[in-house]
């Protein structure tokens, strides 16, 4: 009777043995045909985290304000569409500086105002801090006319534009990056300083403006676009 009850015990014993010896067999031939991609996905998967995370500690999670700079400033700031600012690569002391404009109404515009009124102390600074780190791409949508590009970097060395723009453009400080702006963006704000619209706290901007012709306004906005 015991001789009878053991046997079917010590067989069932034995396959899940076997059973198990087979799945181990098993995984390690798969480890050897797929280790180095699963090795490779799971290295991937780590950086892609790493990122999210670096990328969460410094602009914040999501959702963000950035998010919805996109429709008018471009991916990462590099606006396609003529009419609005490039923002990528700008100084953090001019974005700080503008946001600022805009909330306090030294600045108008029914967008950018309830905006920079509706960010948080932290939403601000992960912007200025987001769009002063983004690449900036050369403005590639706008083509240009190679006579009125030669006028206006004459124009722009006449009215040495370098002396608070950096020698290429490039912004420096409180004063913007100028190279690779939108064509029609520049021709609005030009025009802005011109008639007053806009004003600046040195005032060099309105005693630079004042004195060009339309047609000067537009060779300068063709040669920053250039740039």
């Amino acid at each position: 009777m015991m001789h009878t009850t053991t046997k079917p015990r010590s067989r069932s014993k034995r396959m899940l043995i076997l059973s198990g010896w087979l799945v181990l067999a098993a995984a390690v031939v798969a480890g050897i045909l797929y280790g180095p991609e699963v090795y490779g996905l799971l290295r991937v998967s780590n950086e892609i985290d790493k990122i999210s995370a670096d990328n969460a500690r410094v602009n914040g999670p999501w959702p963000r304000a950035g998010d919805s700079c996109v429709y008018c400033h471009g991916f990462e700031g590099n606006a396609v569409n003529q009419s609005y600012p490039r923002l990528a690569g700008q100084k953090e002391a001019y974005l700080r500086k503008q946001l600022k404009a805009f909330a306090s109404g030294e600045r108008s515009d029914p967008t950018m105002t309830s905006f920079a009124l509706s960010l948080s102390e932290h939403e601000f600074e992960s912007l200025v801090t987001h769009f002063s780190q983004m690449a900036p791409l050369p403005n590639t949508t706008f083509h240009t006319d190679a006579v009125r590009v030669a006028r206006g970097e004459a124009l722009a060395k006449a009215n040495n534009c370098a002396a608070c723009h950096g020698q290429q453009l490039e912004g420096k400080d409180a004063y913007p990056r100028l190279a690779g702006q939108g064509h029609d963006y520049v021709i609005d704000q030009l025009t802005n300083f011109k008639n007053g619209t806009r004003r600046d706290a040195t005032g060099a901007m309105v005693a630079m403006a004042g004195p060009l012709s339309q047609r000067d306004i537009e060779d300068l906005a063709q040669f920053i676009a250039s740039r």
